[in-house]
């Protein structure tokens, strides 16, 4: 009887010894659950100041996702290449650039002057697309290298969530450069997560009864 007891009494000081340790292990990530739980807050929150506009807005029909095909880059210097090498008058041929921390934050999102003064890109190879698609482009080469970061996607997946919610746009209308050129591109590379990112986007508007 007394084998019994202490047996018992083991197990209770077993689990309770567990129990703390699980506690322990909580409390210790549970600065860095919050803080990534935060920014994703953030970055949701900020994305319908990101897209506010200074003019009337073109009755956009497309999402084309590109990788910029160099391991750093931002806004600034993709809009010097493309005004000042490529000779295009309204520069950074994209709408958006999400950052991959090199020349500007990790996720950051950057709003080009085309998204601004609703102007039509110059990123998807024909004029006709041109006008009715918006264009972002990740920075990273996903061809080469690995995939977009863990806050590129996150911050990919809230401005493409706005952006089909404000303009209609389903999601068979967001697709990958190399979509619309066929053989002519691999944007946004072979290690782009085209079909998971769609998979997340979908599940999402499905669950707020957009689809």
């Amino acid at each position: 009887m007394l084998l019994k007891l202490d047996i018992k009494e083991i197990h209770v000081k077993l689990i309770a010894v567990v129990m703390c340790l699980i506690g322990i292990i909580l409390f210790a990530i549970a600065p860095f659950l919050g803080k990534r739980q935060m920014e994703s807050a953030i970055r949701k929150n900020q994305i319908h100041k990101i897209c506010s506009v200074n003019s009337q807005e073109i009755d956009w029909k497309l999402i084309v996702l590109h990788h910029s095909a160099t391991e750093e880059g931002n806004a600034a210097k993709f809009d010097d290449y493309h005004r000042n090498k490529r000779k295009w008058q309204h520069g950074l041929a994209y709408h958006f650039v999400i950052g991959n921390g090199t020349l500007s934050r990790d996720g950051g999102i950057e709003v080009g002057p085309r998204w601004k003064r609703q102007i039509h890109g110059a990123h998807a190879g024909k004029m006709k697309i041109n006008k009715i698609a918006i264009g972002i482009c990740l920075v990273g080469n996903f061809e080469t290298t690995g995939g977009p970061t863990e806050q590129q996607q996150d911050s990919l997946f809230h401005l493409v969530l706005y952006l089909c919610k404000k303009y209609n746009i389903p999601i068979d209308k967001v697709v990958s450069h190399k979509q619309l050129l066929k053989s002519n591109t691999s944007c946004p590379g072979k290690n782009f997560p085209m079909e998971a990112f769609k998979h997340r986007l979908a599940k999402t508007l499905n669950e707020q009864g957009l689809i």
